[in-house]
């Protein structure tokens, strides 16, 4: 069973995403900004981490910039997604994949799409 980190500072959008991909067969850790997916990471060492980009304390760039500090890539799949802020959710994105995401989704975003995209990516 692959394991999947979500990383999302909105408690009820990280409790849905939970719910539907434990329904899928998926087991799934949650945490509610970038410093906590980290330190998940670490402990749980997730297939694939599903991360928002606009968060307090550490934002998902950071994030990104802190998995990939030791050798330049991921040390597992990444799907990142944002709603932007409202302001520039398109541009987060593009430095997201910039910085090796394997895929990007803008919020809001059907569920059987980041679905099917797990699916894709996943080993």
């Amino acid at each position: 069973m692959s394991k999947i980190l979500i990383v999302d500072d909105e408690i009820a959008y990280n409790e849905l995403l939970k719910d539907y991909l434990e329904s899928h067969g998926y087991s799934v850790v949650c945490a509610f900004d970038g410093k906590q997916g980290l330190e998940l990471y670490h402990q749980e060492k997730p297939d694939l981490i599903i991360t928002d980009i606009v968060m307090p304390d550490m934002d998902g760039i950071e994030l990104l910039l802190k998995l990939t500090k030791k050798d330049d890539k991921f040390p597992c799949k990444v799907i990142a997604i944002s709603g932007g802020g409202r302001i520039n959710g398109g541009g987060y994105l593009a430095t997201s994949k910039m910085l090796g995401a394997d895929q990007i989704f803008e919020k809001p975003f059907k569920m059987e799409d980041l679905r099917n995209c797990i699916e894709s990516i996943m080993p």
